[in-house]
């Protein structure tokens, strides 16, 4: 993912609105690129800390939230794609029993 790419997914990832494979490509290109980090952090600092001020909340560590709210991000995609595995297993292991029965039952 570029720069610009990132840049632009910054709103759609802080309102929660990406896909987990653009998610995935937007936490790894912020993870080593300091100045779209910067880019996210202005803009979920205004976002979340507004948000924040709405519901009387204590904790205004906007960097500390941000934080959070990344390793949220990083495991609930990682969740998806060991699921996604497993399902696919699944899948394998009803198709294998079905030709297992098959050929039992022709014998």
């Amino acid at each position: 993912m570029t720069c610009k790419e990132a840049v632009q997914y910054v709103m759609p990832y802080i309102n929660e609105e990406m896909s987990d494979k653009e998610t995935e490509a937007f936490l790894e290109h912020i993870k080593g690129c300091k100045e779209c980090y910067e880019e996210l952090e202005v803009y979920y600092t205004i976002y979340a800390g507004l948000a924040q001020l709405d519901s009387d909340s204590d904790n205004l560590d906007m960097h500390n939230l941000l934080e959070c709210a990344l390793q949220d991000s990083r495991e609930r995609v990682r969740l998806h794609a060991n699921f996604n595995i497993l399902y696919v297993l699944v899948q394998v292991a009803a198709v294998l029993s079905l030709i297992a029965m098959i050929i039992v039952k022709w014998r």
